[in-house]
């Protein structure tokens, strides 16, 4: 037989074992519907034919199984994020509540402000009209004198003040004054009292020293330096005022 024998008798080989197969694999799956057809309700095999997607005619076995498998999985998704959600829900729940309480902390601090604001008003309100009648009080006077005087002491030696007067011809309008001294008050050994001139000042002017006399010194037991250092106590206005 020649080269080309072989060949064709090789393809008909081909041929044979191709068709065999086909007919075995046909057999094999009429057999595999038959025991499929005919097994028993077993679950097991039921898993079997529904992974392989192998069902029957008129057998719903698989369909439900697989809508109860795609209903759980959806379920289970449903349920995962319905967690996440209120568990979202309960976070903007606490920091909702958190501001609220800050901002009524903030409210009530405002308001507790707000009612120390108004005691001060109420109580810079009753002082200023206490001032004003003072001060009524004070222009009737003045409206009744010619001219007052204001002292004022400052602590020296010896248990001794120097002592500043000033004399205002209009005090509670344009604080006015015409003079003003300076002086101490002491008691010497006979027990009368006697007075130490310092100094004095007028509107515009420069403080006068005076010269105390020597029996006063001598009275009071006082030296030029205390005379000097008595002086510098004095209190006289500004003499621009």
């Amino acid at each position: 037989m020649g080269k080309a024998g072989h060949l064709i008798s090789g393809a008909v080989d081909l041929l044979t074992l191709g068709a065999v197969g086909a007919i075995s694999a046909s057999v094999g799956a009429i057999v595999l519907f038959n025991i499929a057809s005919t097994a028993p309700a077993d679950p097991m095999w039921q898993e079997v034919r529904c992974w392989t997607g192998l069902s029957l005619q008129g057998d719903d076995a698989c369909f439900t199984k697989r809508l109860q498998d795609g209903l759980h999985k959806m379920e289970s998704v449903y349920e995962e994020q319905k967690r996440a959600r209120e568990l979202e829900f309960h976070n903007k729940e606490r920091e909702l509540d958190a501001t609220i309480q800050k901002r009524s902390d903030e409210v009530a601090a405002l308001e507790k402000r707000r009612e120390l604001l108004e005691g001060e008003k109420a109580q810079i309100g009753q002082a200023r009209s206490e001032l004003q009648a003072q001060l009524a009080k004070l222009e009737q006077i003045e409206r009744t004198s010619t001219s007052f005087t204001l002292f004022s002491e400052k602590p020296w030696t010896r248990g001794l003040s120097v002592t500043t007067g000033v004399e205002y011809k209009s005090f509670v309008q344009s604080q006015e004054w015409t003079k003003s001294w300076c002086y101490v008050h002491f008691t010497m050994g006979s027990g009368v009292r006697a007075q130490l001139d310092l100094g004095s000042r007028l509107p515009g002017g420069a403080a006068s020293g005076g010269s105390p006399s020597a029996s006063v010194l001598e009275a009071g037991n006082f030296s030029a330096s205390d005379v000097e250092e008595a002086r510098k106590l004095c209190s006289f206005p500004d003499a621009a005022s």
